[in-house]
């Protein structure tokens, strides 16, 4: 019954469309296909959208599309091929191993064009926008939720255009999910833990507005971006016919991913600035009184000890390292030297062992402990400590 519904879902082109050889490559997926790709660049591009395109198309066919698309947005484009479908229908090892188009095989092909993205061209994951449009919402929701689920990290958005609520739905819908469903994309749109962008012609006779509108409807509050629901468009002719305005929707949606991604890395400087505050703090034997701001720091060390330290050389190298707002901080400290900021200063979120350690943790496992010889004001350690959090991020 599966392999029926995929017959008549999946609509690959009869011949494959032109497209030079310079122009794309080969990618291996985990179900032994190989399958067309191609990058699109732009220099110094913030984003890359991980593009699954509709059905009866093919790379040669979408190729300048992307390539005008990716200009316009000032955005790289990674965008592949289906198994069975475009240049790889042709290919004799695809032929014999009876490589064809099926929902389980848009998985592993998705996931080999992530993969490439990710461990070859060594884009962050935060830097990729999964934009699936018709067919290509299947794959494009998957991915995101798989990713959001644990298997991975989130992509910094998810853009889906023309979308169905799942495939049975789109000629019955009885509002249950059916057993033979496949693509269930309202049931996977909950966990996709990103920003996501809808857009969806009014008029669409293929896959009708209900779907989009469902779909928008099924995300979380937190998630959903303001949809685009284009008055009396159809299925594929909201970027022909209203290009202007297409272009301009899409130019927001990236915008209000750079926003939040600014927001959420100011938000997590200040969380490792308070976790190097409290190593000073609790763990670095320094304490606070509650006076005013510039009152003295409660110290451990004898007053013969601190005249011991403040005499010495080494020390007064060491405090030339700080900035000039915080040197008369590092004239009480012994600070790391730029040596022992190599350890810390490429902190990523990327490490999953690094993800469940606190910040004051993370700095006290990469830089020696701070020995406070002298009385310190608060205010001088949050200087300290907003200095080591711009180089912790």
């Amino acid at each position: 019954m599966g392999k029926v519904i995929s017959t008549l879902l999946f609509q690959p082109p009869d011949e494959a469309s032109h497209l030079s050889s310079k122009k794309y490559f080969w990618l291996n997926t985990s179900h032994g296909a190989k399958i067309p790709a191609f990058h699109i660049t732009q220099p110094h591009a913030k984003f890359t959208i991980l593009y699954s395109h509709g059905n009866a198309e093919d790379l040669g066919m979408i190729y300048e599309y992307l390539a005008e698309l990716s200009e316009l947005l000032y955005i790289n484009i990674f965008a592949y091929d289906y198994s069975g479908y475009g240049l790889g229908k042709r290919r004799k090892d695809n032929i014999e191993n009876n490589i064809e188009p099926s929902e389980e095989n848009c998985y592993s092909d998705i996931e080999a064009a992530y993969e490439y993205l990710t461990q070859v061209e060594l884009v962050s994951s935060r830097q990729i926008v999964v934009y699936g449009r018709s067919v290509g919402s299947g794959p494009s929701c998957y991915l995101a939720q798989k990713l959001a689920n644990g298997d991975g990290h989130p992509v910094a958005g998810l853009i889906l255009h023309s979308p169905f609520l799942s495939v049975c739905r789109v000629v019955i819908d009885m509002g249950l999910e059916m057993t033979l469903d496949i693509f269930p994309n309202v049931s996977r749109i909950k966990d996709v833990g990103c920003p996501t962008f809808i857009m969806h012609g009014t008029n669409d006779e293929v896959v009708p507005f209900r779907h989009g509108k469902g779909l928008y409807e099924a995300l979380p509050e937190d998630l959903r971006y303001p949809p685009f629901w284009a008055e009396n468009m159809g299925h594929n002719n909201i970027e022909l016919d209203m290009t202007s305005v297409f272009i301009k929707k899409l130019q927001r949606f990236f915008l209000h991913l750079l926003k939040t991604q600014g927001s959420q890395k100011k938000l997590n400087q200040e969380n490792v600035k308070r976790g190097i505050i409290t190593g000073l703090e609790q763990n670095i034997g320094v304490t606070f009184s509650h006076n005013e701001l510039d009152d003295p720091a409660i110290v451990s060390d004898s007053e013969d000890e601190i005249e011991k330290i403040r005499s010495t050389e080494s020390l007064k190298k060491k405090g030339s390292k700080l900035s000039r707002k915080s040197s008369k901080l590092s004239r009480k400290m012994s600070l790391p030297t730029a040596k022992d900021y190599a350890s810390f200063s490429d902190l990523d979120d990327d490490d999953d062992e690094e993800e469940d350690r606190s910040p004051s943790e993370k700095l006290k496992s990469a830089v020696p402990f701070y020995r406070t010889v002298a009385p310190v004001s608060r205010e001088e350690v949050e200087c300290l400590a907003e200095s080591l959090s711009n180089n912790c991020l």
